[in-house]
């Protein structure tokens, strides 16, 4: 049976609040900072602080440095100042650790300076999460008491190219061996680092459809299975049973067809490999101008024509402003963070901002945007996260994400945003970066509902996990398998004879911008649909065209050809014409004809005689 209230539940990406927080006086010392980052290929950072402490009065100095780290868990500490070795103390609670240095020195003097190292190495900083590696480095605290911070990040070349990285490094350096990465100290007083390497991200999925009819006839109906985006390339190793067909609809959902007997249950399988991108691929096609028109309408959950909304909206005016609003304005509620949560909708956010979840926070953002003219969708699916306590619910339960989505008129492409987890992380970007952790599943635009995602085709009879997403390996991507087939007669007379061509593709992916041209050798078409392209044919998909043939006038040969072009690759069909009507009527005819005209000049020559 298909559930029609979707569960919906916020898989927050939850970077604990990482803080590097240091406490010297500002009015007793100017201090300076030079920081690397050393990431090493097995994962683990290497860090190194070279810290100078320059005394501002002349009866005030020194004795001891202490450092506190929220979420980062660090080894192999050591500390030095010019006189040796320092003493150390490590101080570690569940969600910080604090570093004590007792310094060797006494630097006493206006303008004398004091300089120590330290290094340690942080097994927590960097993650490889399947097909990329991921780096966070810390938000610098307390900034007012840092007079100067320069932070370089140095990442092996077997990282490859960073898919994004924020804020912007104000500069970029190619070693031998690394690529290096320099950040101020104005640029880690907002956020801190978050850098991710590798061209795209792959998510192997298995996905359960539990269908059932309970009506006494045959019945039609689909199901949502994950499609292609501007950011996703989905590859299926199968869908069983086969569907009947596989439509796109006007937000380009991939709807699979099936076709149930009375009384009959049905579980659908799909497999298959999902290929996030960092940036939006030029193989997907442009939105209609239609379907944007249609992506600013009120919908259910997003009151686009309320007045508060409309309010909102044109004092905010741009993507960026309505981010950062919904972010700063709605607090999550991890207490509603359970199975069969009802949606409130973007008005109840508003009014509501102490109770938001994933769907407020992407609901709001829909309504304010469409309510400023800017086109904005929803989409469900799946989201990594690194929080062990949802990973763990999630192995056992269907956890959705959903996020917003809206169109940037310039670059002509739909901007996927999430509201969510940057309220969540503390502060982390995800309004002007793309993500590789998110896996679309369904888009909701021209309707704020359907189609249901998977996860909400459900079986009362069988409880089990029906999504099960994981990251996945590589594979070179499969050249296309199109089939053509032919729904005509074996052989055609005179007449006009009406039939199908059944353009099928049998490959694990969809292929787009199909052009098709179809040719007649002997014989000729009276279809209009014989030359034109197809934007998409997703996998486990047919075209049907019509087609009208009728022999040529003056044919002489029996033989006759049909030849469809497929990106000019040809596919044929062999045709018998039956020459039988040529070889008898048409004679047969000529004979009367002829008669006719003779019996007329007799009657013509008998006139004139007479007269």
């Amino acid at each position: 049976m298909i559930r029609k209230v979707f569960l919906f539940f916020t898989l927050f990406y939850f970077v604990v609040s990482m803080l590097i927080t240091s406490v010297f006086a500002n009015e007793e010392f100017e201090t300076s900072y030079n920081v690397s980052y050393q990431v090493l290929p097995t994962g683990k950072a290497n860090i190194t602080q070279e810290v100078s402490l320059t005394n501002k009065l002349s009866n005030i100095y020194a004795t001891q440095y202490s450092l506190t780290l929220r979420g980062i868990r660090i080894e192999n500490l050591q500390a030095y100042d010019e006189g040796g070795p320092l003493k150390t103390e490590i101080k570690q609670s569940n969600s910080e650790t604090t570093v004590v240095l007792d310094f060797n020195q006494q630097v006493v003097g206006k303008g004398k300076t004091l300089k120590f190292k330290l290094t340690y190495t942080a097994p927590d900083l960097v993650e490889k999460k399947g097909q990329v590696w991921e780096v966070n480095i810390p938000r610098l605290g307390e900034q007012n008491s840092v007079d100067y911070y320069s932070l370089v990040l140095l990442v092996p070349k077997e990282f490859n190219k960073p898919a994004y990285i924020t804020p912007e490094p104000v500069e970029k350096k190619e070693t031998p061996t690394h690529t290096l990465f320099r950040f101020t100290k104005n640029q880690l007083s907002l956020s801190g680092v978050n850098a991710v390497f590798g061209e795209f991200q792959i998510f192997d999925f298995t996905i359960f459809y539990h269908l059932e009819n309970s009506n006494s006839s045959p019945e039609k109906t689909e199901i949502a299975i994950p499609p292609d985006t501007a950011l996703q390339k989905v590859s299926y190793q199968s869908l069983e049973p086969p569907p009947i067909n596989v439509r796109v609809d006007n937000d380009g959902n991939w709807l699979a067809e099936y076709l149930l007997t009375p009384g009959q249950k049905k579980i659908i399988t799909a497999r298959g490999k999902a290929k996030i991108f960092s940036k939006p691929q030029d193989f997907f096609p442009s939105p209609t101008p239609e379907n944007l028109k249609n992506n600013l309408l009120p919908q259910k959950y997003w009151e686009v024509n309320n007045p508060i909304i409309q309010q909102k909206a044109q004092e905010l005016k741009t993507p960026k402003a309505i981010y950062d609003f919904v972010v700063n304005f709605l607090e999550y509620d991890f207490e509603r963070v359970k199975e069969e949560e009802k949606r409130m909708g973007a008005l109840h956010g508003l009014n509501n901002p102490q109770k938001a979840i994933c769907m407020e926070f992407t609901d709001l953002f829909i309504a304010l945007c469409r309510a400023a003219g800017i086109p904005a969708r929803e989409i469900n699916g799946f989201a990594y996260t690194a929080n062990e306590k949802l990973k763990s619910i999630a192995s056992s339960r269907d956890i959705l994400h959903s996020w917003p989505e809206y169109y940037d008129e310039i670059k002509k492409v739909w901007i996927p945003v999430d509201p969510t987890w940057g309220k969540t992380t503390g502060g982390v970007d995800y309004f002007s970066k793309p993500d590789l952790n998110h896996f679309a599943f369904v888009i909701h635009g021209e309707n704020s509902e359907t189609p249901y995602p998977p996860g909400s085709y459900i079986s009362k009879d069988l409880q089990i996990k029906n999504v099960n997403v994981d990251f996945g390996e590589y594979e070179p991507e499969k050249e296309p398998n199109l089939k053509v087939y032919f729904e005509l007669p074996s052989q055609i007379y005179w007449a006009t004879e009406k039939g199908w061509i059944i353009i099928q593709n049998n490959g694990p992916t969809a292929v787009y911008d199909l052009k098709i041209k179809i040719e007649g050798k002997g014989i000729y078409l009276t279809s209009q649909l014989s030359n034109f392209n197809l934007a998409v044919l997703p996998p486990f998909a047919n075209k049907k065209i019509k087609v009208e043939l009728k022999p040529e006038i003056l044919a002489s040969s029996p033989n006759a050809e049909l030849v469809v072009l497929l990106n000019d690759s040809p596919y044929s069909h062999f045709l018998k014409i039956n020459l039988y009507p040529k070889k008898i009527i048409l004679p047969f005819l000529g004979i009367i004809l002829i008669t006719s005209f003779l019996f007329f000049l007799t009657k013509i020559k008998f006139y004139v005689k007479k007269n």
